[in-house]
This record gives structure tokens, C-alpha cells and sequence, in this order.
């Protein structure tokens, strides 16, 4: 949801961030937990966050040339196909603005990026958001298609098309674009001399829009509210209520099954699984969000225990995008079989090949008969 990335711009805390966030004379008290924040930060973004994203892109690539494969075309595919997209452009959202970032506030290393990444945030930011609206969306498409073909399979012929299915998918991608155009507004970059640097570095500041506070309560709260959280997360959650008793109802039944049935309840089981593991990663992160929107900046970026949930709750979010891979394996059992096919078919080709010379004595006693069969034999 949108908590990976709201505190985004903030989260990273360099002093003068820190100094801002708060007002007043005497000490900043935020320096009192500034090492604190940014080591957990480091560790659970710069190291677990860094090796999860890594493994959950090649997950996602694996995943996508498995779903395209010939075998696998359905209308689900595609919308697998697609959020296998977006998680990718979410864990390298993560890794860019987020991971790089957080190495050079602890250990003092990649200065040069960090800079650049406050340029690069003003335009990653509202894509990144764009990646996670769409992977919201698109667990809300094939949630529904999948209570469609489930629970109504009459209607299912006719609704779960592949066609339909990527005019669908065009309607996300392009809702999606248009619901986060403001974001590309919301921040600006400043530059300002460091005289501890000896240089000029980039700060992030928000615009007059990324500051109007009509802006922030309606767009912040009551669309995001009901857009990215209440709306997509009761709808998914009470289908995949109904998903998980037609299983259940389906097991009872398991033995009057036939193979095209059992097929779909195994498919059905491999999306509960995906969605089951999207509720629990992403529900903290609406917790995150009402933080955020209800209680001041300078004193959210004060709290310790408040940088910590933050984190964590980034970090589930991550571990969303890069998990998918492992739920197809485990419970896709057609997937397991094309993964296998594509990974271990074309060594098996490489192997050592045998001609044989079948003779064929069954001819007609008019003459000898011979047939001559060429053959290949492949041994590991």
C-alpha cells in the first residue's frame, strides 16, 4: 500500500532533516535516537531489505517466463504477468530510494549516490507509487476473476476471457497513472551549501501543493482511505472468504472431481495463498498510514518506536513483492511442472544422443521386409 514510500522523504534522517523536523530552542531532541534510527534502518533495509529485493527480482523474471510459457496462457496468467511487473518495479523502487540511501547514512559510503537519489526521488517516488497502486489493483482483478470462475462458473466462459482480461489490465496501468499524477508535484529538489561538505547538496522540500493542507486531507485521507485501503481490502478480503468455503466444499467432493475441476481448485488454492499473504504483509501499513496523516511530521520523525514500525512495515511490503515466486512453487503444481520443464528440458537436450537401426522382420514372406527407424536416446 502506500506506506513504503509516504514516509519515504523523510525517513532517511540526515541532520538538517532532523533539524527541521523540529522547532523551538534548546537541544533536538532527535538527536538522541539519531544513530539508533538509521542503524536498525540499515539493517532492515540496507542488508535483509537489499538481499530479499535482489532474490524477489529474479523470482519475479522467473516467474514471468514461466507464466508466458505456452502451457500456462490463461487469463490469470496475465494478471500474474502483471503484478510479477509491478513487484519488480516496487522492490527496485526499494532498493534505489530506500536500501542505497540508508548504506551511506550508517557506514558514510556511496555519498555520490545519495545526493543523486534526492533528484531521483522526485520522479521515482510518484513511479514507485504507481507500482504499488497497480499491484493493489491487480490483486483486486484476479481476486474477482477467480470468485467469477469459482462460484460462478456459468458466467465464467463469457467473463474470464483473455481479452478482456488485458483490456482490464491497459485500465489499471492507466488508472493507476492518473490517480498518482500529483505526486509528481508534491516535492521539489533545493539546493543549498553545506559548509561541513564544502559543497552544494540536494534537500527535498514539498511544493505549495505538496503543503496545502486541503490537498493533503483530501487526497491523503479520504482518498487514500478509500481507494488504497478500505475499499480494495474489504472487497479482496470477502472474496477470498467465498474462495477459501468453494475449496473447502471442494475437497468434500474430491473424488467426483474430474481433472479439469481438480486443475481450478488447485489454481484457486495457489491465488488464496497470494492474497492471503498480501493481507498480512500490507495490513500494517495502514496502520503506518493513519500515523502519518494524523499526527504531526516533526513528532513522528522524533519517535523511535515510530521509526522502527515504519521500517518493519516497509519491509513486509517487500517481502510481499518477492515472495510470489515461492507461493507458485509450493502450491501451483502446473507451474512447478513448466519451471521444471524450462529449467531441466534443455540440459536433457544436451545429452548424448544414440542412433539405433530397427529391423522389422514381420513383413511379407514375398521378401525380406526392413524398416529402418532413426532414433534418439539421451542419457544425462
Amino acid at each position: 500500500m502506500e506506506a513504503p514510500f509516504q514516509p519515504l522523504l523523510t525517513l532517511n534522517l540526515t541532520p538538517p532533516n532532523i533539524t527541521n523536523a523540529t522547532s523551538g530552542a534548546g537541544p533536538n531532541p532527535c538527536y538522541e535516537f539519531y544513530d539508533r534510527a538509521i542503524t536498525f534502518q540499515f539493517y532492515s533495509w540496507g542488508v535483509v531489505g537489499n538481499i530479499i529485493a535482489a532474490y524477489g527480482i529474479i523470482g519475479n523474471i522467473l516467474a514471468i517466463l514461466v507464466l508466458r510459457h505456452r502451457l500456462m496462457r490463461s487469463s490469470t496468467s496475465y494478471y500474474l504477468i502483471s503484478l510479477a511487473v509491478y513487484d519488480t518495479g516496487v522492490l527496485l523502487a526499494m532498493i534505489l530510494l530506500l536500501a542505497l540511501p540508508t548504506i551511506y547514512l550508517e557506514k558514510k559510503v556511496l555519498m555520490d549516490y545519495y545526493f543523486a537519489s534526492m533528484y531521483m526521488n522526485q520522479y521515482l517516488y510518484p513511479l514507485a507509487l504507481v507500482a504499488q497502486t497497480g499491484t493493489v489493483y491487480t490483486t483486486v482483478g484476479f481476486t474477482i476473476e477467480r470468485y467469477i470462475a469459482v462460484c460462478h462458473p456459468l458466467k465464467a466462459a463469457n467473463t474470464c476471457t483473455k481479452s478482456r482480461t488485458k483490456r482490464i489490465i491497459i485500465l489499471i496501468f492507466v488508472c493507476s497513472v492518473i490517480y498518482n499524477v500529483p505526486r509528481f508535484f508534491e516535492y521539489t529538489v533545493v539546493e543549498k551549501w553545506d559548509a561541513t561538505l564544502n559543497r552544494s547538496i540536494p534537500e527535498l522540500r514539498p511544493t505549495t501543493l505538496g503543503s496545502n493542507t486541503d490537498f493533503k486531507q483530501i487526497y491523503f485521507i479520504c482518498l487514500q482511505l478509500i481507494v488504497m485501503f478500505l475499499g480494495p481490502f474489504i472487497l479482496i478480503s470477502i472474496l477470498n472468504i467465498q474462495l477459501m468455503r468453494a475449496v473447502k466444499n471442494a475437497k468434500k467432493t474430491r473424488n467426483r472431481m474430474s481433472t479439469n475441476a481438480a486443475k481450478e481448485a488447485n489454481l484457486t488454492i495457489m491465488l488464496i495463498a497470494v492474497i492471503v499473504v498480501f493481507l498480512i504483509c500490507q495490513l500494517p501499513s495502514i496502520a503506518d498510514n493513519i500515523l502519518w496523516t494524523i499526527f504531526d511530521e516533526g513528532v513522528l520523525l522524533c519517535s523511535l518506536h515510530y521509526m522502527r514500525l515504519t521500517s518493519l512495515t516497509n519491509l513486509m511490503v517487500i517481502v510481499n513483492s518477492a515472495v510470489n515466486f515461492i507461493l507458485y512453487c509450493v502450491f501451483g503444481k502446473r507451474f512447478r511442472r513448466v519451471f521444471i520443464k524450462i529449467v531441466y528440458y534443455p540440459w536433457k537436450r544436451k545429452g548424448t544422443r544414440y542412433k539405433y537401426t530397427l529391423y522389422d522382420s514381420s513383413g511379407s514372406r514375398r521378401g525380406n521386409s526392413m524398416r529402418v527407424y532413426n532414433t534418439e536416446s539421451t542419457f544425462l
